[in-house]
């Protein structure tokens, strides 16, 4: 990588204190409560000096040395799990590179110019709330899908763009920014960000072919990678929405509104089209292979809409069960752990636990606060009661069976007594005089050497007194 020029007023912005500091705020979020260990402690190693990380880090950026180091693939088995060809290729960089990518993520979307390739009213994923807006993402996606309803569409048909990150040109995106942004060094900071080099190619063998390590294709886990999908769907979400049909984006995701169902197939043979042309296809596993009507029900990003409710996929719901269940597991495992003498994590403790679980449900519950068939989320209550008594009545044996010590362990409350201290050692005489142990420095009972002068002996009483 060549020598940035310091004048550059993006790469000033890239580097400033403020957005570094910001992007590094995002990454630790995300970060700190991931399903990777390794994720997890590389985000604690640099929060131990995150401030003197980030002065570096900027420095090196203003010197024009810094480099993306080679990232870490991660095929994320899919689907069949025995399948080694079903895999999400997630890429992975060092927290520095995705604080540099993250940065450079909020330069491109303060461009103003380049902001109605990604702000329209047709796209809802990977775009921030603006200023004004009452809701983003998934909630305002079903919203516009509920006001087409509302305005007369009968049929739909849903989409999924297979492979989508990995089929995205580099270049065309890149030439895309370029045609706005004129500034050759930030481009070519920019052009590095996007590149994708592994540092474990050889651990992959056939299945390097899937991770974009060539210009077609964009890699999963880097922040700006969702800009990009939203840069080169921008012709297709302006082509989707003429006449009578609306067209709702989230990121590879669409869902066409219309009329009848005759509009709602010729626009999706539209978009069969246009995505011939960048290269990209339909999966036929998440498209409709016809359009059917608003009547019937449908799903959309892992909404219900049936009749009137809107409620949580089966799916979503299933999958949001089975994260419960695997909490108590753990915790009940560790509990048994306990018992043959291995140290109860706090957090698996029984209140640890419950406070997980519940933050879990809040969470959850928020998300989908939205949808209004009441009854699906009571039967969830149910199912989430009988599996607190479940693991209330696992807790209750184990108690029974541990000392004072283990409840309090089991419950989650600490011991004094079994505490981490770092106690100070009593003073003891000397050979020669009485010396304290703590300081060196002569006892409380010495007198002062009869030389002293009398503000020295106040001096010294401030030094070994407490006040």
């Amino acid at each position: 990588m060549a020598r940035r020029f310091i004048g550059s007023p993006l790469l000033r912005q890239v580097r400033s204190r403020a957005s570094l500091e910001a992007s590094w705020r995002v990454i630790e979020a995300n970060g700190r409560f991931s399903k990777s260990e390794t994720v997890r402690n590389e985000i604690l190693a640099f929060r131990e000096n995150a401030f003197g990380n980030l002065t570096s880090l900027g420095a090196r950026l203003r010197r024009g040395t810094f480099r993306f180091p080679a990232a870490r693939a991660v095929p994320i088995p899919k689907g069949d799990k025995k399948d080694r060809m079903a895999f999400r290729p997630i890429v992975l960089g060092t927290v520095e590179a995705r604080i540099v990518q993250r940065s450079i993520l909020g330069v491109l979307t303060g461009i103003r110019d380049l902001q109605p390739y990604f702000q329209n009213p047709h796209s809802f994923g990977g775009i921030k709330k603006a200023s004004g807006q009452d809701l983003a993402a998934v909630p305002a996606a079903i919203r516009e899908v509920l006001f087409a309803i509302g305005n007369g569409a009968a049929f739909v048909s849903c989409a999924d763009i297979s492979g989508f990150f990995t089929r995205i040109p580099k270049s065309t995106v890149t030439a895309i920014i370029a045609g706005v942004v004129p500034d050759p060094d930030f481009m070519a900071l920019f052009t590095d960000a996007v590149r994708v080099e592994l540092s474990n190619m050889a651990d992959l063998r056939e299945r390097i072919e899937k991770f974009p390590i060539h210009d077609i294709g964009v890699a999963q886990g880097n922040s700006l990678s969702p800009l990009l999908g939203n840069l080169i769907l921008h012709e297709f979400d302006r082509i989707m929405n003429e006449g009578d049909c609306r067209c709702i984006r989230y990121i590879d995701d669409f869902i066409v509104l219309a009329p009848n169902k005759r509009a709602a197939a010729a626009r999706m043979r539209r978009a069969t089209s246009h995505l011939s042309g960048l290269g990209m296809t339909l999966s036929p596993e998440k498209t409709h292979t016809e359009p059917r009507s608003v009547t019937e029900g449908f799903e959309f990003l892992g909404i219900e809409l049936v009749n009137g409710l809107i409620r949580p996929s089966a799916k979503a719901q299933r999958k949001f069960v089975a994260s419960l269940e695997t909490m108590l597991k753990e915790s009940r495992k560790a509990f048994r752990a306990r018992r043959a003498g291995t140290v109860l994590p706090k957090g698996q403790s029984l209140l640890g636990t419950l406070r997980r679980f519940d933050g879990a449900i809040q969470g959850w519950g928020k998300h989908y606060s939205f949808c209004n068939d009441g009854a699906a989320f009571a039967a969830l209550d149910d199912t989430i009661t009988g599996l607190i008594r479940d693991y209330l009545g696992i807790y209750s044996d184990e108690r029974r069976s541990a000392g004072d010590a283990g409840r309090r362990s089991l419950l989650g409350i600490e011991s004094l007594s079994e505490m981490e201290r770092s106690p100070f050692p009593w003073p003891t005489k000397r050979a020669g005089g009485r010396h304290s142990m703590l300081t060196g420095m002569p006892s409380l009972l010495d007198p002062m050497p009869p030389s002293s002068p009398p503000h020295l002996a106040g001096e010294a009483d401030r030094l070994i007194v407490p006040r």
